[in-house]
């Protein structure tokens, strides 16, 4: 199929497989497709002060975000006027300000793409605003969809990126390195000391025991009086580079993948790089896993329904190593296939009456 715009720019976080995944889709729809990282143009001070001025009093954090958001929308402005863009993709809302949305508008079409739900996102007051200047909004939780059709946003659908090969992929079991441990099961993320942390140290104890590793940050410590046994699984880790994160997937067999508290019927997308990289999620129950792989396709990711029994599911499938196998290929080649950057494409020139 022919492409239906001449130009379009993607604005994301770069160090999201995301941003692949997204970008690829903009390829397909464009003649010419660029990323753009506004945090790259903005200082890593700047950064983590606004990440946290919610928390200060309503006086401090009006001044600061009129500061913040004013600057940041004008380095934007200034890109996309450069860039005489057709389509805009925008990954949640990138600092946005209404009236640059409206600025958008007058020559491009506005795409947004809900990593995050518009009701809670603390990092941008105006989130939700921009939403409704947008031709079409992607969303991977139906849950959502139903929220902003309740507020009168009619012009969205459920959408889900596809799997970033270049970022997870099959690495030849003989290229591993021997400095590198074998794990049966891993997990990789930050925790948190609300109960949101304590939810996640729940699920991963029923893995206690097992060939079992968490590479996580300090708030995982927290918990540990909870459950100690976790203590012996877990190793302090920041960042980890989407090329290490890569390996250590393509040495593991599980990945539990747990529900975020914020995303109601829609699930993570780890779940698609555990796939990429060729290895097992197990996922916590989510209502949308039924539209993302239909009951017809035959094959099914297991899902943790009750978390006391999650571990016999993990062992289950230790057990069973070519069923586990077979099941990571059907559910990779089925989801590398429906959800590819073309088809996705075509979602969405259909959704915006491209031809």
């Amino acid at each position: 199929m022919g492409k239906a715009f001449k130009k379009g720019l993607l604005l994301c976080y770069r160090k999201y497989s995301l941003f692949n995944s997204l970008l690829n889709i903009l390829r397909e729809l464009s003649v010419e497709a660029n990323g753009f990282d506004i945090r790259e143009e903005l200082s890593s001070f700047y950064l983590n002060i606004h990440s946290q001025i919610f928390r200060f009093p309503n006086k401090i954090r009006n001044q600061w975000e009129s500061f913040f958001l004013r600057k940041a929308n004008y380095i934007l402005k200034r890109k996309i006027i450069e860039g005489s863009y057709d389509i805009i993709f925008v990954y949640n809302s990138e600092f946005l300000l209404p009236e640059t949305c409206e600025e958008i508008k007058k020559n491009a079409k506005l795409v947004f793409f809900m990593g995050d739900s518009p009701f809670f996102t603390p990092v941008n007051p105006y989130y939700l605003r921009c939403l409704t200047y947008a031709d079409l909004i992607l969303s991977p939780d139906s849950f959502w969809i139903n929220q902003l059709n309740t507020i009168g946003i009619k012009n969205i659908k459920y959408f889900i990126p596809g799997i970033d090969t270049s970022s997870y992929y099959l690495i030849d079991e003989s290229n591993h390195s021997k400095k590198n441990e074998n794990l049966d099961i891993i997990y990789t993320g930050a925790s948190y000391v609300t109960s949101w942390g304590y939810k996640k140290a729940l699920l991963m104890n029923q893995f206690a025991g097992l060939n079992f590793r968490i590479y996580g940050n300090k708030a995982w410590e927290k918990w540990f009086k909870f459950f100690p046994e976790l203590k012996n699984h877990y190793t302090r880790s920041n960042y980890i580079s989407t090329e290490k994160l890569n390996l250590l997937y393509n040495m593991s067999r599980l990945i539990p993948v747990d529900g975020n508290p914020g995303i109601i019927n829609g699930f993570h997308l780890r779940m698609l790089e555990a796939l990429g990289s060729g290895v097992l999620p197990l996922v916590e129950y989510r209502k949308d896993m039924e539209e993302l792989i239909p009951e017809s396709v035959g094959v099914k990711i297991p899902v943790i329904k009750d978390y006391s029994k999650a571990r016999n599911i993990a062992v289950y499938y230790l057990k069973n190593e070519t069923e586990r196998r077979e099941l990571v290929y059907a559910l990779r080649n089925f989801i590398l296939s429906n959800y590819s950057a073309q088809n996705n494409a075509e979602r969405i020139k259909e959704n915006l009456g491209k031809k």
